[in-house]
């Protein structure tokens, strides 16, 4: 089965015997590229077990008003989606591609645990496109109902986080059918390099427009959240000038600004993903069926854009952490102020 096409997936490996013989050699590029990720992400992963632990000691025991509790369940749940997408992809591509898995690979037949790992990696990506616009929603919720927030935000969280679990299921209905295979990575890339990939999706649906369409979708509504709570905090500003009695503590105003920051930062959620399925689709969208065949995969591209796109990815996994752990003060020990009386400052003379 020779596939030459630049629209062409790539060779299929399960059960061709052209790979029969095929021996993994550790001291490649492919296996190099893929080590280099885990020396930011291993520290990553410490950081967000750091802010679980705050969540946990500061805001459910201690009921420290410095952790928003909303926001903080939030980004957590954001980050651990961010983790299993970056297992997922581990196992999609970055393992497959150091040629570690092709005799596997070679010895299997199509089936649909393949195509359960591929489909994880899709299901994540639109959960965390939905989570920054919640993290949006929930620091709206105190500026909007200072006295009730914490309720509605009970309510939001009790509703939306099965609804953002829920969603990505729609999208991914179209693979029940479809039956996962390894395939060969385009040139540069030497022989036994793979990724896992599908064939036979009901009536042939791409997962690329679905993820396209969702990635402008949720960043307009990202945007406009965004827009309006930047409004409110400077209506809530000029309030607070014109009040002599609000005095808002330099703690509480670094802490908004660090969740300014962080939420700020996911919107490399949506570049990212944007720029490598717009980059690597060419749409041509006067063409009927729209989901069959109108966005055309360049996979020569994607072969050359796969050299950079983990790093792509693994951006907003490890920029939003540790943006929320080195700017927000819930992370920072507090100096104790110290007053000292007139009389103790004076030194006495013999």
């Amino acid at each position: 089965m020779n596939e030459s096409s630049d629209s062409s997936p790539g060779i299929i490996i399960n059960l061709n015997s052209n790979y029969s013989n095929y021996q993994f050699d550790p001291f490649t590029i492919p296996v190099l590229l893929n080590i280099i990720p885990f020396i930011y992400i291993i520290p990553t992963c410490f950081v967000i077990f750091r802010i679980i632990q705050v969540y946990i000691v500061k805001g459910l025991r201690n009921n420290d008003e410095i952790v928003n509790k909303s926001v903080f369940l939030v980004i957590i749940l954001s980050q651990l989606s961010c983790l299993c997408f970056f297992l997922s992809d581990v196992l999609i591509v970055r393992l497959p591609t150091t040629g570690i898995l092709t005799k596997w690979c070679q010895q299997q037949p199509a089936n649909h645990i393949l195509t359960i790992v591929f489909t994880s990696q899709i299901y994540f990506a639109y959960t965390l496109m939905i989570y920054p616009v919640l993290l949006i929603v929930v620091r709206i919720t105190p500026i909007q109902y200072p006295q009730s927030h914490r309720e509605i935000n009970s309510k939001i969280l009790a509703y939306s986080i099965p609804f953002i679990h829920i969603y990505p299921i729609f999208f991914i209905l179209h693979m029940i059918p479809a039956l996962g295979v390894c395939r060969q990575l385009w040139k540069p890339y030497p022989f036994g390099c793979a990724f896992i990939h599908f064939y036979g999706s009901w009536h042939d649906l791409k997962n690329s427009p679905f993820e396209v369409i969702n990635s402008v979708l949720w960043l307009i509504i990202f945007l406009i959240c965004n827009f309006k709570l930047y409004q409110k905090i400077q209506n809530l500003k000029g309030t607070s000038r014109g009040n002599s009695n609000v005095n808002q503590s330099s703690r509480y105003r670094r802490a908004e600004i660090s969740l300014t920051l962080t939420s700020g930062s996911m919107i490399l959620t949506y570049i990212v993903n944007f720029i490598f399925q717009a980059s690597l689709n060419q749409p041509k969208i006067w063409n009927l069926p729209f989901f069959q065949g109108t966005f055309i995969i360049n996979f020569t591209l994607m072969t050359y854009s796969s050299f950079f796109r983990p790093y792509g990815y693994d951006l907003e996994t490890c920029v939003v952490p540790w943006m929320l752990y080195l700017t927000h003060p819930a992370f920072q020990k507090r100096k104790e102020s110290i007053t000292v009386t007139p009389s103790l400052q004076r030194e006495r003379i013999p």
